[in-house]
């Protein structure tokens, strides 16, 4: 009965259409039936010659109450765990499938999207018959919704956040694509085409792409230009922070004892607001810089997509030098340790070349001028006063205010000797 929805084009099509079906099925009966009591009683006990019909007194039936109680409330659970299960099907990914990743991006009024490859396109799509998509969707500026009525999927596409959609196609053919979340005067117009292929004919679709880097080979360089090296290793290895080794669909707890998932969304908070939860053994505080108006979306989802091939075995962990073993060494040895340990050497090189701040290359004593024009001089004070509060005093023609996190209260006085005992070394 009214089987009105568009050709299936995805394995948990079917469900959606069954269930659907189920609802309307049963609400037409429901109406039919009870609608249809209504007028046959009006009809059957209206006012004929002036005389009134009138119905049959009745005190109650237990019978019918049972029943009217009891029937809609089976129907109930009925759709509510048919809807669950669906909706299960539809939001988890089938086991032991890699399947194809589609950056996609909203934007008044129209649609792009990105593949691992590093190919782009804008209003058309192509995707393989046959095997699991996974869309990664953000937007660049107001909420749209994704939907392709023939793959029975939507979702909404959010600005400073992922969600996610995945189906299987299984037949070829377009599929017409629809923003259907207002988002302004074109909203009408905020359509693509999805074009499902054979596998043969979408990997020659996707090679040619032109001279591209793939999303992760650019953000392996953001990696490195953003000085994320210094604290993140690719190999396992502890540094300053949780190393990038198959840290994409990680689960850990945080300092605080919840729980978390290393998806999309839990990446890119941790880049723009590190300090909001902080994984347990790093902080709180973390030593981390805040990326927030520094990183531009489409940087984070390169880094992301870096982080996602970063898989391997790690190394066995190396052990933890002790507090005794750190006292056997040399004041500058214990600096350099601290220099290594805190991140210093992410953004203060050692060979005399400009990072995000200046090179430890023969600062002490070092005269300079700050950001306001004041002189400067590089001695114990002022190092000491720099660590502490690196935004009192930012050297001429480096940011402000300076991307620095403040170590105060992280590092003590003899800490700070030892580092400035390092940087007497390194005339």
């Amino acid at each position: 009965m009214f089987r009105y929805l568009p050709e299936q084009g995805s394995d948990y099509a079917g469900t959606v259409d069954n269930i659907n079906n189920l609802v309307t099925d049963l609400s037409v009966f429901f109406t039919v039936a009870i609608v249809g009591t209504m007028i046959f009683f009006a009809i059957r006990y209206r006012r004929r010659d002036g005389v009134d019909h009138e119905t049959p007194h009745i005190e109650g039936s237990t019978f019918l109450e049972v029943i009217w109680t009891v029937v809609p409330t089976l129907i109930c659970v009925l759709v509510a765990g048919a809807g669950y299960f669906g909706f299960e099907k539809m939001r988890t990914l089938p086991v032991g499938e890699e399947p194809v990743e589609i950056n996609v991006y909203g934007q008044q009024w129209a649609w792009s999207f990105e593949y691992p490859n590093g190919k782009k396109t804008s209003g058309d799509f192509y995707v393989p018959v046959g095997k699991p998509i996974r869309l990664i969707m953000t937007s660049r500026d107001v909420t749209h919704s994704f939907f392709v009525p023939g793959m029975r999927s939507k979702m909404d596409v959010v600005p400073g956040k992922y969600t996610s959609s995945w189906f299987r196609p299984i037949k070829t053919g377009p599929q017409v694509v629809f923003c259907t979340e207002y988002c302004g005067t074109s909203h009408s117009n905020m359509m693509a085409t999805m074009r499902v292929v054979s596998e043969a004919e979408y990997e020659k679709w996707l090679a040619d792409k032109g001279r591209t880097q793939t999303p992760a080979e650019e953000g392996k360089i953001l990696y490195t230009q953003n000085a994320c090296n210094s604290c993140h290793s690719l190999d396992g290895s502890r540094i300053v922070g949780p190393s990038f080794l198959n840290l994409y669909g990680r689960d850990g707890v945080f300092a605080d004892g919840a729980a978390y998932h290393a998806d999309e969304n839990y990446i890119r908070e941790s880049i723009l607001y590190p300090n909001n939860r902080v994984v347990q053994g790093y902080g709180p505080p973390s030593p981390m810089p805040a990326y927030e108006g520094r990183l531009k979306d489409d940087d984070i989802s390169k880094i992301i997509s870096f982080i996602k091939t970063v898989k391997g075995e790690a190394p066995k962990p190396a052990p933890v030098q002790s507090e005794k073993s750190k006292a056997d060494l040399t004041p500058d040895a214990r600096g350099k340790l601290i220099y290594q340990q805190k991140a210093c050497i992410g953004c203060h090189s050692l060979d005399g070349t400009q990072v995000v701040g200046p090179s430890f290359k023969g600062i002490y004593g070092k005269k300079g001028e700050l950001s306001d024009g004041t002189p400067y001089a590089a001695d114990d004070a002022y190092i000491k006063e720099s660590i502490l509060n690196p935004q009192a005093k930012v050297v001429k023609g480096y940011p402000v205010p300076s991307p620095m996190p403040p170590y105060q209260g992280q590092l003590s006085d003899a800490d700070l000797n030892d580092v400035i005992a390092f940087l007497k070394t390194l005339s």
